[in-house]
């Protein structure tokens, strides 16, 4: 817990633009008890979230999203340095998450680390360079991957790679996430993998290589290799009733939302590596001095332990390890961060079980899993061309609810 803030004023609110793998009643609850204000959460899906953060500033104080989505909001002049001297135990905060806890990669994909959109630099620019300027304060991160949901009562075809979301074998059982710079690089290494597809930089392709990527899934999408898109994890209970087995492109979060509800989901390690993201919170450009004061007030509350902790049991990493730690039993954060066996059942933030007593985490440790990483979200440069292009491949229509 944190002191109330000196801005600590009723008759004003702070408006948090975000998701939802992030904005819940429960950490909403939790920051406005500790810091004696009124906050707005504004959540949408993660494509009308960058829209409204790069077009509309004064609609928000504080953008909590991926740092991929720098590359949208910052060239628009939406977004404004935070002063890292204003954040608290800035300077202890390992940054080395950034880059996936390594300096060199021995796979063959090229990556595109949100270090290297951290720091402001002259001109606005941003870089992984320090300086006493940040463009987002960085929170929540994780490597994801894919599941298998309903293996363990019908048999499976083999998967163990990307390749997997465009073999026949998974023909018309695929499931995958809407948005562009998440979804098309799971299918662009699939793709690669295939044999289907070859480019020279696999995180700046140029329009025709986009072209060239169009025209392949969209064969894949005409054949119905795709059962479901999902845009928000919500939507996910929409395939809960389908009774076979499904290899699903999923969010750890989404997965244990589906774990605690009963349903069998297994993630696994794809062998080239995982997709990996980063989170974080940004300020408006738009800030009074009240509403900048108190967005301060809330990114540092972000690292002292309680959100993070929270975020940790839906299967999420935090920037602030130490910091959560203490919001953790010793076997959570064993299980958890440290990738060993659970020596009691694991539950959620509900009390609802997710692991049983034995289990180990699929992947393993923290640092394991983030060394592993394949390639991040990405926004390429030609990003608004793919974006047309990818909203009007034929996509199937949404599976019912039942």
């Amino acid at each position: 817990m944190v002191a109330a803030p000196l801005v600590k004023d009723s008759t004003h609110r702070l408006a948090v633009l975000g998701t939802s793998v992030t904005q819940n009643p429960v950490l909403k609850g939790y920051a406005e008890k500790d810091l004696g204000i009124v906050l707005d959460m504004v959540t949408l899906g993660g494509e009308s979230a960058q829209q409204r953060a790069a077009l509309s500033p004064q609609s928000y104080d504080v953008y909590d999203q991926w740092f991929h989505d720098i590359d949208l909001s910052w060239p628009t002049g939406s977004l404004q340095p935070i002063d890292i001297n204003r954040i608290k135990g800035f300077r202890q905060l390992d940054l080395n998450a950034l880059t996936g806890y390594s300096k060199t990669k021995d796979h063959i994909w090229k990556t595109s680390a949100p270090i290297d959109r951290l720091f402001v630099g002259a001109e606005l620019s941003l870089s992984r360079k320090p300086s006493e300027q940040i463009s987002m304060m960085p929170t929540i991160f994780n490597a994801d991957t894919m599941a298998i949901i309903n293996g363990q009562s019908h048999p499976f075809p083999h998967v163990n790679d990307w390749q997997g979301l465009l073999d026949e074998d998974w023909h018309g059982a695929v499931i995958i996430q809407k948005d562009s710079a998440i979804s098309m690089v799971e299918i662009l290494l699939a793709l690669i993998q295939k044999g289907d597809l070859e480019v020279a930089n696999i995180t700046d392709l140029t329009t025709d290589e986009i072209d060239q990527f169009i025209r392949c899934f969209s064969g894949y999408l005409k054949q119905g290799q795709i059962l479901y898109h999902w845009e928000v994890e919500h939507d996910l209970l929409a395939i809960s009733h389908i009774n076979k087995p499904l290899l699903c492109s999923i969010w750890w979060s989404g997965a244990m939302q589906l774990r605690a509800r009963g349903y069998d989901v297994s993630m696994f390690t794809p062998m080239s590596g995982y997709r990996g993201w980063f989170g974080g919170l940004a300020l408006s450009q738009s800030l009074s001095d009240w509403n900048r004061d108190a967005a301060y007030d809330y990114l540092n509350w972000w690292l002292t332990g309680p959100a993070g902790a929270y975020l940790c049991r839906q299967g999420g990493y935090f920037i602030n390890t130490e910091a959560v730690r203490t919001y953790l039993q010793t076997h959570e954060y064993e299980f958890w961060i440290e990738g060993k066996a659970a020596r009691y059942d694991i539950f959620d933030n509900d009390g609802q079980l997710l692991y049983r007593k034995g289990s180990v985490r699929e992947g393993g440790s923290l640092y394991d899993r983030m060394k592993s990483i394949a390639i991040w979200n990405t926004v390429m440069p030609e990003h608004n061309y793919l974006v047309r292009k990818w909203e009007n491949l034929p996509w199937p229509k949404h599976v019912g609810r039942q």
